[in-house]
C-alpha cells in the first residue's frame, strides 16, 4: 500500500482520520502498514483502498501545477 503509507508520512493525514473515512478501525490501518496484505480482510482492504485512490486523486487536483 505505498499511497497509503505516502498519505500517512509525506501528507501527514492521521491514520485515524483515513480510517474514519474508509469506515474501519484505526488499528485496520496500521495491520495493513505492518503486514502481508494477505492477512488483512478483503472488506477492510477494499474499504481502505477506494479511500486511499479518493484522497489521492483529491491532493492531485489541489496541487499546483509543475
Amino acid at each position: 500500500m505505498l499511497w497509503l503509507e505516502v498519505l500517512v508520512s509525506y501528507y501527514g493525514i492521521s491514520k485515524l482520520t483515513i480510517a474514519k473515512m474508509a469506515g474501519v478501525e484505526e488499528n485496520d490501518i496500521d495491520r495493513l502498514l505492518v503486514n502481508p496484505p494477505e492477512k488483512v480482510e478483503i472488506e477492510v482492504k477494499y474499504k481502505i483502498a477506494v479511500t486511499v485512490m479518493e484522497l489521492r486523486f483529491w491532493i492531485k487536483d489541489c496541487e499546483l501545477p509543475i
